[in-house]
């Protein structure tokens, strides 16, 4: 039988910053096997991604093209974006600001890439969205 939640716990638990997103902690071989949490990413950041990706293109203008080195760099910055805000300490707190973009962006490789992967596949998928 589901257990019956009260309105005011309801509200309370509905408020919980640390209950707005799903999580998921994992181990970091590569990081002496820290253990880090990972979220689902912000409507926040996948605002700011999304202006990375998809510049606004004044009137009249057309798109620059871009070469190989660019759109990697450009993606390579997105995701960075993103990697910030899913990485989580054991208190469930953000490990970087938005100020350590360009810190992270340095140093950012196969091993964030992968948590990253990991974090964008707790959000829902194009299954679930259809879902009654």
């Amino acid at each position: 039988m589901a257990q019956k939640t009260s309105q005011s716990s309801l509200r309370n638990v509905a408020l919980t910053a640390s209950k707005a997103y799903r999580t998921k902690e994992v181990p970091v071989s590569e990081w002496d096997n820290a253990k880090v949490t990972l979220r689902e990413p912000s409507g926040d950041a996948w605002v700011k991604f999304r202006e990375i990706v998809n510049p606004e293109i004044k009137e009249g203008e057309e798109a620059p093209q871009l070469t190989e080195t660019q759109k990697f760099l450009r993606n390579k910055e997105a995701d960075v974006v993103l990697f910030i805000d899913v990485l989580l300490d054991e208190k469930g707190d953000r490990v970087f600001s938005d100020e350590d973009q360009e810190q992270v962006s340095q140093i950012y490789g196969p091993v964030h890439a992968r948590l990253l992967a990991q974090a964008l596949s707790l959000g829902m998928s194009q299954d679930e969205a259809g879902k009654p």
